[in-house]
């Protein structure tokens, strides 16, 4: 790793933020509230695909009807007006590090006539996000008569499984579900997936077909074990809320979806659609860039969240990865991670020395039961019930709308 530059050096003058996730929402805001004297002569750009980044932490709530799409979306256009800071609407493609670039399609909406488009930097953040982890998907060896031709089915398999990331498509796609859903008298969704995103998706999933009809059903296909990573205690709470609302779990892996059958290691299940919440992998750029990368496609960063081949690189959320220890991919290290990742940027412009993210031996974790209902965790502490839903609902509701 190249040593971090002297003070004396030429400062930095371009900063470029790629993604409009936690990290990068909460520098916004602290520049819209005040202009910073260690950014007055430095040049910052936003770039992001769209004008507005969903919170991941009320969709479920959103799905349930319980918040309308404005009230879970921040508005990055206009966050970016209050900061003084340059807005850059474009889907990144490729990074190149070595000569400071972010590549970006310039026309996505016409692929025919699209140019990619290049912006450089001298001091990059990523907070970009990541794609739902879709290598689970596989043909070979389903059991499905609808399967007659193996390499269309290949083809198409990724197109017939709703990934919920990235969000903007998903929340796209769960509005023809429910569409769908009212024509029909008997409707079925599966949600694939082990962990707490995909426990609080299907109760939300199974709240809003029921408002619709109560013969619509959701059930969950989440392989040996569901909620691993969690107390016990918490676990029983969450497996009985699934069993009340009359949700079958499947402990069965998850192969593939052909015809309106998903396929597990043991049977075809009829499923009318099917969203897989089946953690993260790196978004599609990161296959194309000279950064370190580990595991599935995530950069590889220190304790400092700085890209360990590239030091005037920082990234930080699920589109990282750390190489000193072992970290889940969470919305709470996406934010206590982001605070410092952010201070880091700051002290890296001047030369100051970094900061490490020490993440905190226990954490507050709250899923929402599709109604207004939840379960909290704390450590091997746990509590349910509606009033745990509202708790969700102000933090929630306090990071959105925050100024």
């Amino acid at each position: 790793m190249k040593k971090l530059f002297p003070k004396k050096q030429r400062p930095i003058k371009k900063l470029l933020l790629a993604g409009a996730g936690h990290a990068h929402i909460g520098l916004l805001r602290r520049l819209a509230r005040k202009r910073l004297d260690t950014l007055q002569e430095v040049e910052v750009s936003v770039i992001t695909e769209h004008p507005q980044t969903i919170y991941s932490g009320m969709l479920p709530g959103w799905m349930a009807s319980h918040y309308k799409r404005s009230e879970i979306s921040i508005d990055i256009a206009a966050l970016c007006r209050r900061a003084g800071v340059t807005l850059i609407q474009r889907p990144i493609i490729a990074v190149d590090a070595d000569t400071q670039t972010v590549i970006t399609v310039k026309n996505a909406k016409d692929a025919k006539n699209a140019k990619d488009e290049r912006f450089d930097y001298e001091l990059l953040s990523l907070n970009t996000g990541a794609d739902t982890d879709m290598t689970w998907l596989n043909t070979d060896g389903l059991v499905n008569e609808d399967l007659i031709d193996k390499d269309l089915a290949d083809k198409n398999l990724k197109n017939t499984v709703i990934p919920v990331r990235p969000i903007f498509n998903f929340v796209e796609q769960w509005q023809q579900i429910l569409k769908q859903a009212e024509q029909v008298s008997d409707y079925k969704v599966a949600v694939v997936g082990a962990g707490a995103a995909a426990t609080e998706l299907v109760m939300a999933a199974q709240f809003a077909l029921q408002q619709i009809n109560p013969s619509h059903q959701a059930y969950l296909v989440c392989g040996e074990q569901l909620l691993s990573g969690f107390d016990a205690g918490f676990r029983s709470r969450v497996i009985k809320q699934l069993q009340r609302r009359n949700i079958e779990i499947i402990y069965e892996r998850a192969k593939g979806l052909a015809g309106g059958k998903l396929a597990t290691s043991k049977q075809t299940l009829a499923a009318d659609a099917t969203i897989a919440a089946t953690g993260v992998m790196g978004s599609a750029w990161a296959a194309q860039t000279n950064l370190e990368t580990v595991d599935k496609g995530f950069i590889a960063v220190n304790d400092k969240q700085q890209s360990t081949s590239h030091d005037n690189v920082f990234a930080v959320g699920d589109v990282a990865s750390r190489v000193d220890r072992e970290m889940a991919h969470s919305g709470v290290h996406a934010v206590f991670g982001g605070k410092v990742e952010a201070d880091n940027l700051l002290a890296y412009l001047v030369g100051d020395k970094l900061k490490s993210y020490r993440p905190k031996n226990r954490t507050l974790y709250l899923l929402a039961c599709g109604d207004k209902y939840a379960i909290g965790s704390w450590g091997n502490f746990s509590a349910q019930g509606c009033w745990i839903w509202y708790l969700k609902r102000y933090i929630d509701k306090r990071f959105v709308n925050a100024k």
